[in-house]
């Protein structure tokens, strides 16, 4: 087992994960219009290029030479990190993979003296369990309009222990 930052280099990686997980995660609880539109929009190689050179880091999680998940987090500037993605292939999901991600980036919050790590979920996405299985709180309920679809979503926190 193996994280790292991922670099320009890694993209593919990335993309391989997300194409792995994001369709069987949504189909159950978005029109697969709204799973296209979000795709394009959020895991094409462009589109991570761009996240990249907009402050978003990566960290992969490798098993041997295999990339089994990713996260994704900014820094904030009101004491809080934002996590917008966290992956992890469907075959090893409840495997850790999750939660070494997450253990990750508490530690990267923990040297920065942050306060809060922060992250959005679908509200009908079963990852919830795993958040408040992991320590994360409910904040917020929120709608977002995303070009014409509407993110339904919990907005979940969890505190950061120096």
């Amino acid at each position: 087992m193996k994280i790292r930052i991922a670099f320009v280099n890694d993209i593919p990686k990335i993309v391989e994960v997300a194409a792995a997980t994001w369709h069987t995660t949504y189909k159950t609880i978005i029109s697969q219009e709204q799973i296209d539109f979000m795709y394009e929009n959020m895991y094409t190689q462009a589109a991570i290029l761009e996240q990249m050179q907009n402050g978003h880091t990566f960290l992969l999680y490798f098993d041997n030479d295999e990339t089994l998940g990713f996260v994704s987090y900014l820094i904030r500037e009101d004491g809080g990190m934002y996590i917008p993605k966290l992956y992890v292939k469907p075959n090893t999901q409840g495997k850790g993979v999750g939660k070494a991600l997450i253990d990750a980036v508490v530690k990267i919050a923990q040297k920065n003296k942050l306060q809060f790590l922060e992250l959005n979920v679908n509200r009908k996405n079963p990852a919830m369990y795993f958040y408040k299985k992991i320590g994360f709180e409910l904040y917020e309920k929120v709608d977002i309009a995303y070009g014409k679809f509407w993110l339904n979503d919990y907005v979940l926190r969890k505190k950061i222990v120096v």
